[in-house]
């Protein structure tokens, strides 16, 4: 297999990631991979697929190779936020996905995940700093405005919840 399939299959991995075919996907990385072992961009795809899958330990292992390969990519460190976060390490998921944001702070899809782990810890505060921030960027975004009418539902809720206790 030349350099050439190795691209060709990764571009082909990649779509079937667009159609949702994940164990297609992973199916031609794992193949990709027997010839190309440095290629991070495959470690994030193959990553990707695994998380589509909720194989989340998987998924960090492989994540943590494109991290190695390409540090501090923010797509990656992203990914390997949203698996940590989904695998139930909030605290880890946090600080790779702020790192992400960090290097790349108008990415309004790392900023939609920070507020949904915020939402997730019943941060509703941070979550709508993170929200408001991606509405900055694209007041018409509907990915951020669907994500902040779940937060102040979720807002409200507690709240509401808090005064029945007391």
């Amino acid at each position: 297999m030349i350099k050439v399939n190795v691209k060709k299959l990764i571009k082909q991995a990649d779509k079937c990631l667009e159609l949702t075919q994940w164990e297609e996907a992973e199916k031609i990385l794992r193949q990709v991979l027997k010839v190309d072992q440095k290629n991070p961009e495959i470690y994030y795809l193959l990553g990707e697929a695994l998380c589509k899958q909720e194989r989340f330990i998987e998924s960090i292992d492989t994540l943590s190779k494109a991290d190695k390969l390409l540090p501090n990519n923010p797509r990656v460190l992203h990914l390997f936020g949203w698996t940590h976060f989904m695998n139930g390490n909030s605290n880890v998921g946090r600080k790779l996905m702020e790192k992400a944001h960090y290097i790349f702070p108008e990415d309004i899809q790392i900023l939609c995940d920070l507020a949904v782990l915020e939402n997730k810890e019943e941060n509703y505060n941070q979550a709508l700093i993170y929200i408001n921030e991606a509405l900055k960027i694209d007041p018409m975004n509907e990915m951020a405005k669907e994500v902040l009418q779940v937060t102040l539902y979720l807002k409200e809720s507690n709240s509401k919840q808090r005064n029945k206790s007391n």
